[in-house]
């Protein structure tokens, strides 16, 4: 049997914390997936002192491709941490896994976070608007990605932009995509607005809604996105800032990894839970019955009054069932 290896593979970060969380993220698809996942980074994140991620050294793909080699892997299968197509996942892995001779081993790279048309990840930003704060009548949305030189990336960022206004019933001049920063000269005009340009042409208050996955230099407390929205948005407006896609308050960005691997997702355990909840509405179903059927003997039930407290009985013994599932689920 053909041996695999599967990597979750993020562009790689200085911060500890960053490599912290995409482990974390790697054992939450893993779960999804029944398999082991491997947490690796494009670059950058080796040079993090092991002492910070508690003695385990961060891998990078480099390494990662020649411990496949070395332990016989066949097949690497790399989902990718990445909004769009990045030059990182269409080039630079393939080079690296070229480099490494890695034989009859095969590289399967599967799709980016925004995939065929973005409909995993229009919902992961909706959540985080919400819990941001957005007003939907004040403010307008900026949804801000770090900026490519890839146009295919910025493609897909201004579409989400487009979509989203679509799906809030909002104009388009409510939802603007706009860039942290972008590389020097015309060829790379396509990743404007910048962040700081959009701000300062806001006269409402701003969601900006973040088109990063994980923290780092640019993204969470204190990174380049919130130092610009400190210094060039207007002193009139308030500023929110979303939290990344990587949120664990509704955890829905490990479902949308494991749906875009195209592999089989992992039967979830029985809940043997139900079985008691099951018998205890079918129980109350069977009171109402026999209660009825006492009723209907008396000719209580010739009067709406009596009707209408037989219905509320069984709702309510049906509605106390479920509430004590739903307790027992937490």
């Amino acid at each position: 049997m053909a041996a695999t290896r599967i990597l979750l593979v993020d562009n790689g970060s200085f911060q500890p914390a960053a490599t912290q969380l995409l482990r974390q993220l790697s054992k939450e698809v893993g779960r999804l997936l029944g398999q082991v996942v491997h947490p690796v980074s494009v670059l950058h994140s080796h040079k993090i002192d092991a002492a910070l991620l508690d003695g385990q050294p961060a891998v990078i793909f480099e390494q990662a491709v020649r411990q496949a080699k070395a332990d016989g892997i066949d097949e690497l299968i790399v989902l990718p941490l990445f909004i769009g197509p990045s030059r990182a996942i269409t080039e630079y892995l393939p080079q690296v896994f070229a480099d490494a001779y890695p034989g009859e081993m095969k590289l399967t790279i599967k799709p980016t976070l925004y995939g065929e048309n973005g409909d995993g990840l229009r919902p992961i930003l909706t959540e985080n608007l919400y819990e941001a704060g957005w007003d939907p009548d004040l403010d307008t949305i900026l949804l801000c990605d770090h900026g490519s030189p890839a146009p295919e990336v910025t493609v897909c960022r201004n579409a989400l932009a487009h979509d989203l206004a679509k799906e809030l019933n909002l104009p388009a001049e409510r939802v603007i995509a706009c860039s942290m920063e972008r590389r020097e000269g015309p060829e790379y005009a396509f990743n404007e607005p910048l962040l700081e340009t959009a701000l300062r042409g806001c006269a409402r208050n701003v969601t900006i809604l973040m088109l990063f996955v994980l923290p780092g230099r640019h993204a969470g407390p204190g990174g380049d996105v919130e130092t610009i929205a400190k210094a060039h948005a207007p002193e009139s407006i308030q500023v929110r800032i979303s939290p990344l896609l990587n949120n664990p308050k509704h955890g829905l960005l490990p479902e949308l990894i494991a749906q875009q691997s195209g592999l089989p997702l992992r039967k979830p355990p029985h809940d043997w839970r139900v079985w008691p909840v099951g018998c205890f509405i079918i129980f109350a179903i069977a009171i109402a019955c026999s209660m009825t059927a006492e009723l209907v003997e008396r000719g209580f039930l010739d009067h709406l009054a009596g009707q209408i407290a037989v219905v509320a009985a069984t709702v309510l013994l049906i509605a106390l069932g479920y509430i004590v599932f739903a307790s027992r689920r937490r």
